[in-house]
């Protein structure tokens, strides 16, 4: 019986598809997959203590951005910013004022519109003791203002520094530890709650 096309087509079909193309498929989903974890997150290397004790040296946490995209940071977030010395950079600080705040600063304690803000995942003991005069401020936050300082109140790499960031410099929010796997678990965005004056 002679052997037609059609018969040698349905034999390779049968055989299953080149193995070009399925690398080629291979190659495409990756780079959809990456295209898409670029969008959706990147990762920040905590790189010093300003965040201790929430975060430490070392630490890979990852950001989401998808949050922002579609609301606003609340106060206690941890958010990811670029750094305003070298924007290559990316550094995770924890958002106290909002657009409109007055924040009134002494020390490791803040004021937020006359009420003392209560932070309870700052350091205790000496650790808060030790800062000078120059966390003494006053600050008034513009309709896109976000006043960020770090957890460990002695570093002062922060919005006192710098200044408030505003909406469109926060990448996004900080969601999970990765990095050393002992320490995977899910990041803590304590609300900080306001008192009396």
């Amino acid at each position: 019986m002679p052997i037609t096309i059609t018969d040698d087509v349905a034999t390779a079909v049968a055989r299953g598809k080149p193995s070009w193309r399925s690398l080629l498929e291979i190659l495409i989903a990756a780079g959809i997959v990456v295209l898409l974890y670029s969008f959706f997150f990147t990762s920040v290397e905590v790189k010093d203590e300003r965040m201790t004790p929430t975060l430490r040296a070392d630490q890979r946490v990852l950001v989401s951005r998808l949050p922002y995209r579609l609301t606003t940071p609340r106060r206690g977030d941890i958010v990811a910013v670029r750094n305003r010395v070298d924007p290559s950079r990316i550094e995770l600080r924890r958002v106290i004022g909002l657009p409109g705040d007055v924040l009134d600063i002494r020390g490791v304690q803040v004021s937020v519109n006359g009420l003392l803000l209560r932070e309870p995942y700052l350091l205790e003991g000496r650790e808060r003791l030790n800062l000078d005069a120059m966390t003494v401020g006053r600050y008034r936050l513009g309709q896109d203002d976000y006043f960020l300082l770090n957890d460990n109140r002695a570093n002062l790499s922060d919005s006192r520094s710098f200044g408030a960031f505003s909406r469109e410099q926060i990448v996004g929010r900080a969601w999970l530890v990765y990095w050393p796997p002992q320490n995977f678990a899910a990041v803590a965005h304590t609300q900080p709650t306001r008192g009396e004056p």
